[in-house]
């Protein structure tokens, strides 16, 4: 298990003694041409690194490939490492990919390392972003269909280092039904006006660590669905986008709770949030609990700290029922920074389960230097416990 910075490491150093002894399977010995499409080469040497019985090497060396959609899929019979030092292009048409099916995808692997220094260029843009639209799709129940770039799928074990996503026509990283991974110097780009683009989504996950990693794009860098316990963020740095967000949640049924979330050492840029729990009102009942957001540098962020239990974007809910959606044990500490709007702490909690519970706030330095100062804190139905250097001052109206 990755439970610990000594088990990660070496974790991470029997991969690289395993790998170093590995068999190799390079995709233009399997007829990929560069600048061509390379689904079948890709399928054939996949094929044989998934089926060898020791470890084995899957190379995508340097270069320019075309690539419609491909899923490695396991189980394997050996650890597998997969080296992308190219630049993969995607269909530029959503429809070329097959219905339900994602850009690239891995599914059922264990001790899986995907390294290298490529690019994934998934090109969003003209024929991708217009139909993404969450204003005009808020109300549909179904997501539109475009397609993330990276889905990885019940994997276990597994490092992802190096790779640069650029430009998914939808989220960049969907990350179900994991456990025990690690992305560490995994960038995303894309523009600020491209929706929907979230960097990582993680949803039913447990012990993942994402550092040392730049994410930029036009929706929350990294989102956290229900059923995610022990997530560890450290070293990333956010902008443009909308923040590290825990939800929304509490809108569908059989949601499971996020508990174990730390964000530490993290430096948001021009972002719409800084850290944010959602969820929505009139829900069903859920629950988030050990929260930690600690040691966070704000530069420029509209609102740094949100809680906000009264989540209803584009008018897609009603506001007449609290949510039920239970907020507790959460850790706000050593911020630091600047605002573009005067609340910079925003807490909007529900008027079920006795609001917030467990709120404690320690060392804040936020500072807003615009014309509707000054800088303030906003607290609805909680009652954070305060301590340390407090700038602006703790709320006084509960």
């Amino acid at each position: 298990m990755f439970g610990s910075e000594t088990t990660k490491v070496f974790v991470i150093f029997m991969f690289m003694v395993a790998f170093s002894h590995a068999h190799v399977f390079d995709i233009t010995k399997f007829g990929a041409k560069h600048g061509g499409e390379i689904s079948k080469a890709l399928s054939e040497a996949w094929k044989c690194a998934c089926n060898t019985p020791k470890h084995s090497k899957l190379i995508i060396p340097k270069g320019q490939f075309c690539l419609n959609s491909f899923e490695f899929k396991g189980p394997c019979k050996a650890p597998v490492e997969i080296i992308i030092d190219a630049v993969i292009i995607g269909p530029k048409d959503p429809m070329v990919i097959p219905k339900g099916k994602q850009w690239i995808t891995f599914s059922y692997i264990t001790g899986m390392t995907l390294t290298g220094c490529g690019t994934l260029d998934g090109l969003g843009g003209a024929m991708a972003w217009p139909s993404n639209n969450p204003k005009k799709t808020a109300h549909k129940k179904t997501a539109c269909g475009l397609q993330y770039n990276l889905s990885f799928n019940f994997i276990q074990n597994s490092l992802i280092s190096g790779i640069t996503s650029k430009d998914s026509k939808n989220f960049h990283v969907n990350v179900m039904s994991c456990t025990n991974v690690v992305f560490d110097n995994f960038n995303i780009l894309a523009p600020a006006e491209s929706p929907n683009t979230d960097g990582i989504h993680l949803g039913w996950s447990k012990h993942i660590t994402i550092k040392n990693s730049i994410i930029r794009t036009g929706d929350d860098c990294i989102s956290i669905g229900d059923g995610c316990e022990n997530l560890h963020i450290e070293g990333v740095k956010c902008g443009p986008g909308h923040g590290i967000s825990v939800g929304s949640l509490g809108r569908n049924p059989g949601e499971k709770p996020v508990k174990g979330v730390f964000v530490k050492n993290c430096v948001f840029s021009g972002t719409a949030n800084g850290v944010r729990i959602k969820t929505w009102p009139d829900s069903l009942p859920g629950e988030v609990a050990d929260m930690h957001f600690e040691d966070l540098t704000m530069d420029r962020v509209e609102v740094p700290i949100i809680i906000e239990q009264d989540y209803c974007p584009h008018g897609a809910c009603t506001k007449s029922k609290p949510s039920l959606v239970k907020v507790h044990k959460v850790i706000i500490r050593n911020i630091k920074g600047t605002a573009t709007t005067p609340t910079v702490v925003k807490l909007r909690c529900s008027t079920a389960n006795h609001g917030c519970e467990n709120v404690k706030i320690s060392d804040i330095n936020l500072r807003y230097d615009g014309p509707h100062g000054p800088a303030r804190q906003e607290c609805c139905n909680v009652r954070p416990i305060y301590a340390g250097k407090m700038i602006p001052p703790p709320c006084t109206r509960f």
